[in-house]
């Protein structure tokens, strides 16, 4: 692996126009991300539909899931003729590290929500767009203004009243809740290192980014298998089922466009719009499972779109300071 192919998509403070992204692509990112996240927020009524009473299988769903991502990919890329790509293409320690950072984030999540408080789960998880925001300001001095810090912070507090965060009922933590709160909040470090990885290599092309990222994602949570050896002799036919939607739309799905996120939008943006996923995950147990929205929560809601808004609005408001160049890709199209 080249060491030297590892170029962040964001090297320094200051951009030079022809490094910067063109507007037609951060559009492309935003809409990525939204998608992703919605699709991310299906998650947890995937894993519980998939997941026999009183099991705790986390790291098996996340294989399958990792797993299923990979050869869609591959299949995806054969279809297109571009299995050459894979060949052509240098790997480098952030798209290894990126991979198996995401399928032991992902793993150690599931598994944390079936043993404390979905609420404490989810917030801990996403500690990972601040771990995140944080990692690019130090590693790639990628330079956040205070509109777009407060974007993250707004963002955050919102996600933190729609999980319920502050109406739960705190007990004493000991046991399997204790674990799971380890497990969460290990989960969110991962998935903010993660996020990290993806704003190195834009050199490489989304679908093959997609491929290894999945790849070494499995790699990871088959790791996390060996070591916990899940027993999976109680499910049934209708978690298999469940399982399998959630290998599609939360894997290949979900986890494909967040890799073409990253290619394209900045660490700071990139953790306001992944929020989104935890309003998603909130209607759907409204709507589903019929859990009850509270006024809080429906302020949580508000302050999270607030804060996507913001972060994308900073942006549009960069990019339009920038003038076209011929080194610019798209760049008249942009306009």
């Amino acid at each position: 692996m080249a060491a030297s192919t590892d170029v962040p998509v964001r090297p320094s403070g200051r951009l030079h126009p022809a490094t910067r992204p063109p507007r037609m692509r951060h559009r492309l990112g935003v809409l990525a991300i939204l998608a992703s996240a919605s699709a991310m927020g299906l998650a947890g009524a995937f894993g519980r539909m998939s997941t026999p009473p009183g099991a705790v299988i986390g790291e098996a769903l996340t294989l399958g899931r990792m797993a299923v991502g990979a050869l869609g990919m591959l299949a995806i890329l054969a279809l297109g003729r571009r299995l050459g790509a894979l060949r052509r293409t240098r790997l480098s320690w952030s798209v290894v590290l990126g991979g198996v950072f995401l399928g032991l984030s992902l793993a150690t999540y599931l598994s944390a929500t079936v043993l404390t408080d979905l609420a404490r789960a989810v917030s801990l998880h996403y500690l990972g767009p601040v771990v995140a925001t944080v990692l690019a300001r130090v590693l790639l001095k990628e330079r956040a203004n205070g509109v777009e810090l407060t974007s993250v912070l707004v963002s955050f507090a919102g996600m933190v009243l729609a999980a319920g965060i502050i109406e739960a009922e705190l007990t004493d933590v000991s046991g399997d809740q204790l674990l799971g709160d380890v497990l969460a909040a290990v989960s969110g470090v991962l998935y903010g290192a993660a996020l990290l990885c993806y704003r190195y290599r834009s050199d490489m092309p989304s679908d093959v980014r997609s491929f290894w990222n999945f790849a070494f994602g499995a790699l990871g949570a088959a790791g996390m298998v060996a070591v916990t050896r899940p027993d999976l002799s109680g499910m049934t036919a209708a978690n298999w089922a469940w399982a399998a939607g959630f290998f599609l739309v939360c894997g290949l799905l979900a986890l494909g466009l967040l890799v073409l996120a990253g290619k394209h939008l900045r660490a700071v943006e990139l953790s306001a719009l992944s929020y989104w996923e935890v309003v998603v995950a909130m209607l759907l147990g409204a709507a589903v499972f019929g859990e009850v929205v509270t006024p809080l929560a429906w302020a949580g809601v508000l302050l999270i779109v607030v804060g996507a808004a913001v972060a994308v609005g900073s942006t549009r408001r960069r990019l339009a300071r920038i003038p076209p160049t011929v080194s610019e890709p798209g760049a008249t199209l942009a306009r």
